[in-house]
């Protein structure tokens, strides 16, 4: 069986950074395991790395910069990063999130993971499911958390 290729959103990022335990944190060990391929893009990495940053995100989770940086370095060591070349305009309501579409469609992923209802209320685009992150876990592991 091929293995599957997803994008995933930055609210699922966000959570996957800090989860101890739960979905967010199955997906984050199997994206360290390899059991599928990120699909991601620089402009992706970016956004993450800002929200990372943002003054709300650092007073909840109280991060270390050094914890930051390994997360991220975690993604770009397990993930395919696009070159940028695609764009998608006008396909979802927030401008924002057609980066992730264009992502999807530079790197051939089947799946987009997202909690983010603009991207969700598509469902689907061309080839491309977009579904939540436990619905794609499920998907991964042929198991039902």
């Amino acid at each position: 069986m091929p293995i599957l290729k997803a994008v995933i959103d930055t609210n699922v990022m966000i959570s996957m950074a800090f989860a101890k335990e739960g979905v967010a944190k199955t997906l984050k060990n199997l994206i360290a395991d390899n059991a599928f391929t990120m699909v991601t893009s620089k402009a992706i990495l970016k956004e993450l790395y800002e929200v990372l940053h943002y003054p709300h995100i650092l007073k909840r989770f109280k991060p270390k910069k050094s914890d930051i940086n390994e997360f991220i370095g975690v993604i770009i060591e397990n993930a395919l990063i696009t070159k940028g070349t695609y764009s998608a305009q006008g396909i979802t309501e927030d401008p924002r999130d057609d980066m992730f579409i264009a992502c999807a469609l530079e790197g051939d992923a089947e799946y987009i993971v997202s909690r983010d209802p603009h991207l969700r209320n598509i469902k689907h685009f061309q080839r491309i499911q977009i579904i939540d992150a436990t619905t794609f876990v499920e998907k991964v592991t042929g198991k039902k958390t």
